[in-house]
């Protein structure tokens, strides 16, 4: 069953806040005497205080699961649209690298931007949320997903298991997006861009060749 995370939200704080309000009433009841002094003097009052206690704290569990979800929703999707950005940035760079009325001298100072981009892009995928953990690794937060390597290409270090949290009784959410969802399954061979080949010697000119995004 798939509902938004907005409906989670509100359905949870709904149910939050009534139980919340017949817990404070019963313990009321047994602050005052009123009711109830001991276990013993109404089993079953008593046996609904512990259960109230304890749904107040899945209650609360839940809706601390869904801010957490919330947020990394949020930061993940910031982070791909600058990703997004960059790339597109980088392919302008590139597809104009192309034209004759460009100097070497101006191919030059493309390909140092073009490496900007490169640093630019391995940043935000090695993105960490507000506790520090990297978001795209999968369960390994504590590691970061990507590293550079010498030809240009990208490794993952992560890996593909979706951190799930409790949202309601019997409904989880995955709290993350690992690396290998975000970009490893997104190659398309319907999508291409040119990679910065560098010169067999330092002739100041640049090669372009087109690779899988």
């Amino acid at each position: 069953m798939r509902i938004s995370t907005t409906q989670f939200f509100e359905s949870t704080n709904t149910n939050y806040q009534r139980n919340y309000s017949n817990l404070n009433k019963t313990s009321e009841e047994v602050s005052s005497g009123i009711k109830l002094n001991t276990a013993g003097d109404d089993p079953v009052g008593a046996a609904r205080v512990l259960q109230l206690t304890q749904q107040n704290s899945m209650l609360t569990q839940y809706e601390t699961n869904i801010g957490t979800i919330n947020t990394n929703a949020v930061t993940t999707e910031t982070t791909l649209t600058s990703i997004i950005d960059t790339m597109q940035a980088a392919r302008e760079q590139i597809v104009s690298a192309g034209s004759g009325a460009f100097t070497d001298s101006d191919r030059l100072a493309k390909a140092s931007a073009l490496k900007q981009y490169q640093s630019q892009i391995l940043g935000l995928m090695n993105s960490q949320d507000p506790n520090g953990q990297y978001i795209f690794s999968g369960s390994k937060a504590s590691t970061p997903p990507y590293s550079l390597n010498a030809d240009g290409s990208y490794s993952y270090k992560g890996d593909q298991t979706s951190v799930n949290l409790a949202v309601g009784d019997g409904l989880v959410m995955a709290s993350n997006t690992s690396g290998f969802e975000a970009f490893e399954q997104s190659v398309n061979t319907t999508r291409t861009s040119a990679t910065l080949l560098s010169p067999a010697t330092d002739d100041g000119k640049i090669g372009l060749s087109s690779g899988l995004v």
